[in-house]
């Protein structure tokens, strides 16, 4: 019986080889302040008293930022973007540490893609061939063998059926139930 050793099977079940690193980090950065607005003076229209006819004059009922308090919340979303860049590189730092010790543990075990699609290493495949094991030296791979050409012993060994060429030109496979 064979199977495909894959990165990135699409089933995965029992999976405890990551464990001893723990759980991935959360984001503390949380989201980016905002750029606050400048607060304008509000206008109404009001009478000019004693004209007749009425004429209209733009009178401030609430006064807008003045420019220390304009000046005053640039400064404190100043600050808080510059906090929140740092909680944002820490997070990236944490993130790629994470990955990089994730990376180490997974480069220790052989993943096996018993079900599911997954890329294989096999070029010169076409949508529809089987890719069937044979001896490489003192290895195996997989070759392409278009279902024309197939022999009863080859589809019980076939490990897959390709479905897709990525764009790398590698085989994308159905694993073949056994």
């Amino acid at each position: 019986m064979f199977s495909i050793k894959s990165t990135a099977p699409s089933f995965v079940g029992g999976d405890s080889w990551a464990n001893d690193i723990g759980q991935r980090p959360s984001p503390q950065a949380g989201p980016a302040p905002t750029q606050p607005r400048r607060r304008e003076d509000l206008l109404t229209q009001q009478p000019v008293p004693g004209i007749n006819p009425p004429v209209f004059e733009d009178m401030i009922t609430e006064t807008g930022d003045t420019d220390d308090e304009w000046a005053e919340k640039q400064a404190t979303y100043t600050a808080a973007l510059a906090a929140h860049n740092i909680a944002v590189q820490k997070d990236a730092e944490a993130m790629a540490s994470f990955d990089a010790a994730l990376e180490v543990e997974r480069q220790k075990v052989d993943r096996i893609a018993i079900a599911g699609r997954v890329p294989v290493n096999v070029l010169g495949a076409q949508p529809g061939d089987y890719i069937v094991p044979v001896q490489d030296g003192t290895g195996i791979k997989g070759i392409a063998v278009h279902e024309d050409d197939l022999s009863m012993k080859q589809y019980l060994h076939a490990v897959g059926r390709v479905i897709s060429i990525e764009p790398d030109g590698r085989a994308y496979v159905m694993v073949k139930s056994v």
